[in-house]
């Protein structure tokens, strides 16, 4: 039997049964060249675990940082006792802290807090019937829930937010408290409370009682309003890619590099288990068009998670994560989905029946089909895929909200069209383009083909500022999908295929949120992901267009006027069901032809309305009818010309006919 043939005819459990029984001999075992009394390995082991920081020799500083955090210094009676912090409660100081709009929210509630339970303790019941037992027990859940509340705000690395969640929800009975709500009707463990003490306004008769009772409102007041600081901050840590604190994505930064280096250590165990050496690995060729080889590929990425890409994150910033760090990340996350790839799906050896091509990979090793190798390896590929996408969570600046698209031919240059994209938040190394497919939120960089998944402009025509984009593209680049977006004389030249037809001059201006746009990035020649960029007034992702959607709501009848100074918009404009407002009867009756018969008297509900409206140059509106559809009361023939219509004809054309 052939090795490949070897490879697909023995279950995996037989080479598990082949190899020897792994065994960890910790940290000392990894290298075979240190000495016997060389305890360094162990130092190092014992200040990660402590410390929670990978030590550096290089770099003093962060041991400095890292042991500050992880001691409390308090001054008692003349002298400083230390105070050791668990290292799940410790700042990752090598890389990030609490920062940013997280500490500014823990700190505030570190303020309420101990105010909070000072009110807390103080309340005395307004009940002449009171239960001692019960009232404790609310108070000692309410004093539980605040405090467990702030302390998780506060967590290294952004609190949990289902915590956060739960714990508001406890104490207020709802995730979002209105406006009016009261402390005589807010409900939870607060209403509990209420209801345990009395504190209600029929049990006020002095002026000591109504003391008690401000206090209890003033409890209310605070919790209420920490619970809407929340929940205006709660999208930093729950939101998309390029939304959040650099300091808190930081410190998950830091973990995972420290996670992914530590499974690159154990997969080189798990290798050595099912005898592939480092001098075998030294041979396994991985990438055949560089000849990159497993061990050189464990060494790229043990020194890049541990050093190179720690001092790009702490040196550099927000820059030099998207600019350096994320495409190296990305590099490393194919090159080693390439070696998973082989591991899990072996190619096929030279001679194979039915397989042609000049040159072959060879099988891997048997012991990379064991049961503990492919695990090993799927571990390291999902932990490096989990890097990719939160290094890729950080952007430098502002999402770009895009605003409308204005598409028009250039003269004397057939087959040739330009746009404008007008909107906010853009700069002058950006670049417009198509995309032929809706790329979801965090897609990977490897499943994204640059080449095939986007249309770009003409070389060298795209210009920009702060709030337009201009570039020129080829009309033959516009595939078939995108047609029906554009308007009927540019569908007539796109679909030509004689070049000297020119159709006529057009121009077409439309809302961005019915085309599949997305933005470059010219500077670091990659596609803006980070925040993804968005579309006036519902705020989606621009590559993901209303025209791909089924019955999609388009209408704006629901945008208001401005009614503050705002350059940017803030929040998404909700734009109501197109049935708020009814629909004319010449409306109803384009719908209806457009639609084709239907059954009945063929007319549809109005939420099926047409939405396009283009408006086309002089030269082609022509053919159509000059005179407007009425506006005002129609007599009782109109009326029945319009009932009429719809059997008559099965589409716009013979439609428009009858009308004239």
């Amino acid at each position: 039997m052939s090795d490949g043939q070897f490879v697909d005819s023995v279950p995996v459990v037989d080479f598990d049964q082949t190899f020897p029984v792994m065994v960890d001999h910790g940290d000392l075992a990894r290298d075979s060249a240190t000495a016997p009394g060389d305890v360094g390995p162990q130092v190092s082991a014992v200040l990660r675990d402590l410390l929670g920081w990978r030590p550096r020799v290089e770099d003093p500083k962060a041991f400095v940082d890292a042991l500050t955090a992880s001691f409390h210094l308090k001054s008692v009676q003349g002298h400083v006792v230390a105070t050791f912090v668990p290292r799940g409660y410790a700042v990752q100081a090598d890389l990030g802290a609490v920062s940013g709009g997280q500490a500014s929210l823990y700190r505030r509630a570190s303020v309420l807090r101990a105010e909070m339970l000072r009110i807390l303790d103080g309340l005395t019941p307004l009940r002449t019937d009171a239960d001692i037992q019960d009232m404790e027990a609310y108070r000692t859940m309410v004093r539980s829930a605040i405090t467990q509340a702030v302390d998780e705000l506060g967590t290294a690395g952004g609190p949990r937010v289902e915590v956060v969640d739960n714990y508001f929800v406890s104490l207020t009975g709802t995730e979002n408290p209105a406006p009016c709500t009261t402390p005589d009707t807010v409900g939870g463990q607060l209403g509990a409370l209420r209801d345990r003490f009395g504190l209600l306004d029929a049990n006020v008769n002095t002026v000591e009682e109504e003391g008690v009772r401000t206090s209890f409102w003033t409890l209310v007041d605070m919790v209420v309003d920490l619970q809407g600081a929340w929940a205006a901050q709660r999208k930093n840590f729950v939101g998309g890619a390029g939304q959040g604190f650099i300091g808190t994505e930081l410190i998950l930064l830091s973990r995972l590099m420290e996670a992914t280096a530590d499974q690159v250590d154990e997969l080189e165990r798990v290798l050595d288990s099912v005898l592939i050496s480092r001098a075998e690995r030294r041979t396994l060729i991985v990438v055949p068009e560089t000849r990159l080889t497993l061990d050189g590929l464990f060494l790229w990425m043990r020194a890049f998670l541990t050093d190179e890409g720690r001092r790009i994150a702490e040196g550099t910033g927000r820059d030099g994560i998207v600019a350096a760090l994320n495409p190296t990340l990305a590099k490393l996350q194919v090159t080693f989905k390439t070696f998973a790839d082989w591991v899990k799906k072996p190619s096929p050896t030279p001679g194979t029946p039915g397989v042609s091509g000049s040159i072959l990979r060879p099988p891997p090793p048997p012991g990379l089909q064991s049961a503990r190798a492919r695990i090993a390896v799927e571990s390291t590929s999902g932990l490096l895929r989990d890097l990719v996408n939160a290094a890729r969570r950080i952007g430098r600046f502002p999402a770009v909200v895009l605003t409308n698209v204005v598409i028009s031919k250039v003269d004397r240059r057939d087959r040739i069209f330009e746009i404008q994209v007008r909107g906010f938040n853009l700069r002058p190394t950006y670049i417009p383009a198509f995309t032929k497919r809706c790329l979801a939120a965090g897609t990977p960089l490897e499943e994204l083909d640059l080449k095939d998944d986007i249309i770009y402009p003409l070389a060298d025509s795209a210009t920009a500022d702060d709030d337009t984009l201009v570039a020129f593209f080829r009309i033959d680049d516009i595939p078939l999908l995108l047609l029906p977006l554009f308007p009927k004389a540019a569908q007539e030249l796109i679909a030509s295929a004689d070049t000297a037809t020119t159709g006529g001059n057009w121009s077409v201006n439309l809302p961005a949120e019915d085309l599949p746009l997305v933005i470059l990035d010219g500077e670091v020649g990659t596609v803006i992901y980070a925040p993804a960029p968005l579309t006036w007034p519902a705020l989606r992702e621009a590559n993901d267009p209303l025209g791909w959607h089924k019955n999609p709501t388009k209408r704006w009848d629901g945008v208001v006027r401005a009614d503050r100074f705002s350059n940017v918009p803030a929040c998404a404009i909700t734009v109501p069901d197109p049935t708020v407002i009814p629909p004319s009867d010449t409306t109803k009756q384009d719908a209806t032809a457009q639609a084709g018969p239907s059954g009945g008297n063929g007319e549809r509900p109005p939420v099926e309305e047409p939405v396009h409206r283009f408006v086309e140059s002089p030269t082609h509106s022509a053919t159509k009818s000059s005179v407007p559809p009425s506006r005002g009361p129609q007599t009782s023939k109109s009326k029945a010309a319009g009932r009429k219509a719809p059997a008559k004809s099965a589409g716009a054309k013979k439609t428009q006919s009858s009308t004239r």
